[in-house]
């Protein structure tokens, strides 16, 4: 994966009972949201292949001898080719939390606590194929002519992503811009890691890496509530770093002439540097309520003299820790609310 992220498309349905300058709410993403992405890697490699015939080891195994006619033993064979795994995710319904506060008189957006179920029960695919350019060489034990060819595709693996989750990692601050229709355009970009698990050629895999997700579209403030409306694409190719060499990796190459075998090679290549080519699209909705006063502003558990202290030091400003009710300004109802929470 690259630090890159597609954006989001959100739609948060929140409760309120008045409209304050600056309001937090609790979000829980609804599994009626959507996500589908397709990856196509091109991973050019080249090197050779050798039967996998041990004198001691291995008497029955194949061998591989170059061209058409004559010599013996068991000979390297160089190839070139390219390894092109397929990541497929079609329709994903992902579920998740957040935290969203819009601050109307700063002109600010933000985002906190994120944690998203990209699959949420779902699975993607990883399907493998390897195209490949030889020159003629023959096989014994099987008896098979592979003739020289460019560019044959063969399938080599179809394996799975079972889990995808996208968790915050910093403060994620954008903008809130009237849009003259009553709404705000909002932008925000959350640094998030991008956890990823599954199988590839059979064995298990996780793999967690930082990315950027970015959110961007409407919010429109009501009397009761948000209703916010983000959508995004992505359709880029980026370029990948030369993987680890293989050395000595079992390659199962069907028979081709005649068809039915298969020819037990060993494989050992080094590989170039790549492409990933991705397109995404997201949509998600997801409801919340405005997160409840919290009077315990220093965090201690406890709700007494520390916490009077921090509020009247903030009496008449607009200090977000010290507006318990968020209404834009610390003033009686918050200590109201102080006071009664006092223990």
């Amino acid at each position: 994966m690259t630090p890159r992220t597609p954006l989001f498309a959100v739609a948060l349905l929140c409760s309120s009972a008045a409209v304050a300058a600056s309001t937090t709410y609790d979000c829980a993403v609804a599994s009626s949201s959507t996500f589908s992405q397709t990856t196509d890697l091109a991973l050019p490699m080249a090197g050779t292949w050798i039967g996998n015939y041990d004198a001691t080891t291995n008497p029955t195994g194949t061998r591989t001898i170059p061209g058409l006619f004559g010599g013996s033993g068991n000979n390297p064979i160089p190839f070139n080719g390219t390894f092109k795994p397929r990541i497929t995710i079609t329709d994903a319904n992902p579920t998740g939390t957040f935290g969203f506060t819009l601050d109307t008189e700063l002109g600010t957006a933000a985002v906190d606590g994120l944690a998203l179920d990209v699959l949420n029960g779902q699975t993607g695919t990883i399907a493998s194929t390897i195209v490949l350019s030889f020159s003629t060489f023959r096989t014994q034990q099987p008896s098979s002519t592979f003739f020289g060819v460019s560019n044959l595709s063969l399938p080599l693996s179809n394996d799975t992503i079972s889990s995808a989750t996208l968790t915050q990692t910093g403060p994620a601050v954008g903008t809130a811009i009237a849009n003259g229709t009553g709404g705000w355009t909002i932008t925000v970009a959350v640094p998030v890691d991008l956890a990823v698990s599954g199988t590839a050629s059979g064995a298990p895999f996780s793999q967690t890496s930082a990315a950027l997700f970015a959110l961007a579209g409407t919010a429109i403030q009501g009397p009761k509530g948000i209703n916010l409306s983000l959508q995004s694409s992505l359709n880029e190719t980026v370029p990948i770093a030369p993987l680890p060499p293989l050395v000595a990796v079992p390659f199962p190459l069907p028979t081709i002439f005649p068809t039915g075998n298969t020819a037990n090679l060993v494989m050992n290549a080094t590989f170039s540097e790549g492409a990933s080519t991705t397109t995404m699209s997201i949509t998600v909705t997801a409801g919340g309520t405005p997160q409840s006063p919290d009077p315990d502003l220093n965090g201690d558990g406890v709700v007494s003299g520390p916490d009077l202290a921090i509020l009247l030091a903030a009496w008449g400003t607009n200090d977000v820790v010290a507006d318990i009710d968020r209404n834009g300004i610390v003033e009686g109802p918050d200590l109201a609310i102080l006071l009664a929470a006092w223990n």
